[in-house]
């Protein structure tokens, strides 16, 4: 998992009309100015997840995510960016997000579908959300308000939602509402952004066919370099980001992949290696990753993890570590 650095420049450049020093941001974030001048280059999930703490601790202002996000006038990178500036109208636009977003930020999904309205979910990795809840909630809101304000660049039309829905609870919901121009909605069960489906046919200003269907075979390309990994890269990923914590069966993991059950396990044998143990080293690392947070209950580890109770958990664990889960928390592992 990882963020394009240019994404996390334009969040510190925006920040600095909040009073928070661009250097200083950086000194804060341990993130040096080359991780950020090239969108080919991904800052590490972590790094890139805690860029929130020294933003809240430098303005103390509890929607700095959202606020950054009213600044940010347009948040398009690379070349996934130009795909969806060059796109017909804001549909195809929105389509190109749901299919390539993904590559711009492998710690978030979306997914975009049309029926009586349009509608485009934004899901973050399930371990950012368990272990900085806090800062997920502010990267979130600064998506939410950049990519309405990115539609508005691109179509020269105020976009306004039917209805916004979001996973955390109420904060300050005038400035939402202010904002967005229409209901919002806290604990819900998705992040969405519900659309008119006439907005969506709106003409993006910069549209331009062929080039989309450049940058479109361009993108798909880097999209399937990514994919010549080695089989157990790609399924540490798949497993990682795709079922958001929950060690899947191998059906289901080659179904990801797009390969059968058989042929992932034979791949998997040439490299050396076995989906059980694969799925082991993802299971152990969600483990600590969690752990590390003291508001996580270890039950609460041992549920995303799909084991059938806590102690089974502590049993894997304890294989893992010759010491109990309860231990290494005591010892701040």
């Amino acid at each position: 998992m990882a963020l394009q650095g240019t994404v996390i420049r334009t969040i510190f450049q925006t920040a600095t009309s909040f009073g928070a020093a661009f250097d200083t941001l950086c000194q804060m974030s341990n993130i040096k100015a080359d991780e950020m001048g090239d969108s080919e280059k991904m800052v590490e999930w972590e790094k890139a997840a805690l860029i929130w703490v020294p933003l809240l601790k430098l303005t103390g202002d509890p929607l700095i995510g959202l606020h950054v996000g009213i600044a940010t006038p347009k948040l398009l990178h690379g070349m996934v960016g130009f795909l969806i500036q060059s796109s017909k109208d804001l549909h195809q636009a929105l389509q190109m997000l749901g299919k390539y977003g993904h590559m711009v930020s492998p710690m978030v999904s979306y997914r975009y579908t049309t029926n009586d309205v349009a509608v485009l979910e934004i899901e973050q990795n399930k371990m950012w959300l368990m272990k900085h809840p806090e800062p997920a909630r502010h990267a979130n809101d600064f998506l939410f308000a950049s990519t309405l304000n990115t539609s508005a660049a691109l179509t020269g039309k105020r976009i306004v939602p039917l209805r916004i829905e979001l996973t955390y609870p109420k904060r300050e919901i005038s400035a939402y509402q202010q904002f967005f121009g229409c209901d919002v909605l806290f604990n819900q069960e998705m992040n969405r952004i519900i659309l008119d489906k006439r907005d969506v046919s709106t003409p993006i200003l910069t549209s331009d066919q062929s080039m989309f269907e450049r940058f479109n075979s361009m993108v798909a390309e880097k999209q399937a370099l990514q994919a010549t990994n080695t089989t157990g890269g790609n399924l540490k990923q798949v497993l990682f980001m795709q079922f958001k914590g929950r060690i899947p069966s191998i059906e289901e993991a080659a179904s990801a992949l797009d390969m059968t059950p058989r042929s992932l396990q034979r791949r998997l044998m040439q490299e050396g290696t076995t989906f059980r143990e694969v799925a082991g080293e993802i299971r152990k690392d969600i483990a600590f990753q969690l752990m590390q947070n003291s508001a996580i209950k270890i039950s609460q580890v041992s549920a995303i993890l799909g084991y059938s109770d806590p102690t089974a958990f502590r049993k894997a664990f304890k294989t893992w570590t010759s010491v109990a889960p309860r231990s290494v928390r005591k010892a701040g592992v």
